[in-house]
């Protein structure tokens, strides 16, 4: 697919128009925010697997996401089961469900990384000469460990972050969604850094009241992650 480029000032652009779909019927917005938790607490009681099942399906459940803010966004009228949509169409169910299981997969790559990374750096403190202080490179090595897993699941990230809608509303398969994925990362870092850093600041007032606020800024970023979907991938301008 054609990725287009844009300019910085749209990853702030981003939630305007995030914000401009939420309010346009945040009573129904809300509302399949609120399902959304409650399903993503029930699955992670169950031992063992729930947290698995909501890992592989949550890829399809955010397609339910994108799929409504697009019939939205078409004057249409949305609904809580459109939630479910990414599971409820077969044509695209498998391709979702298995987004969530290569998701699942780079999630155990990261924790084999990291695991063997504080292993290793374990072991180097233990036969540090006695120059070395074991405390300080334990804790150097840490640092670098720590900034390394942070590297590659943001590689990570930047492939799966568009694959999602993509297979909902392009029906791409997984392995071409996430190279488009990965060529709209790499077109456009610095509208999603401008992204990243504006969330924080939300992230931040949305804190300060009991942490209430993210009850609204959650759903928006997703809607928001829509809006920079359409801007890269079918040259939607978004407050140009």
């Amino acid at each position: 697919m054609q990725v287009k480029s844009v300019n910085a000032g749209q990853g702030a652009n981003w939630f305007k128009c995030g914000w401009d779909l939420f309010k346009q019927d945040y009573g129904t917005w809300f509302i399949i925010f609120l399902v959304f938790i409650a399903l993503s607490i029930v699955l992670s009681l169950i031992p063992m697997v729930g947290s698995l099942i909501l890992a592989v399906i949550s890829p399809a459940l955010i397609a339910g996401y994108m799929y409504a803010a697009s019939e939205l966004e078409k004057g249409n009228d949305i609904n809580v089961g459109y939630l479910f949509q990414g599971i409820k169409d077969t044509e695209r169910r498998n391709k979702l469900l298995m987004l969530g299981g290569l998701y699942v997969l780079a999630q155990f790559l990261m924790m084999a990384v990291m695991v063997s990374l504080v292993g290793g750096n374990a072991m180097m403190a233990e036969g540090a000469p006695g120059e070395f202080d074991p405390d300080t490179m334990m804790t150097f090595g840490m640092g670098l460990s720590m900034l390394l897993v942070f590297l590659i699941g943001a590689i990570i990230m930047m492939g799966l972050i568009y694959a999602t809608p993509l297979i909902m509303l392009d029906n791409l398969s997984p392995v071409e969604s996430i190279k488009a994925s990965y060529s709209a990362g790499l077109k456009n870092i610095l509208p999603l850094l401008v992204f990243g850093i504006v969330y924080i600041l939300l992230a931040i007032v949305a804190a300060i009241p009991f942490g209430l606020g993210f009850l609204v800024l959650i759903p928006v970023s997703i809607l928001a992650l829509y809006c920079s979907y359409k801007s890269m991938f079918h040259l939607f301008p978004v407050y140009s």
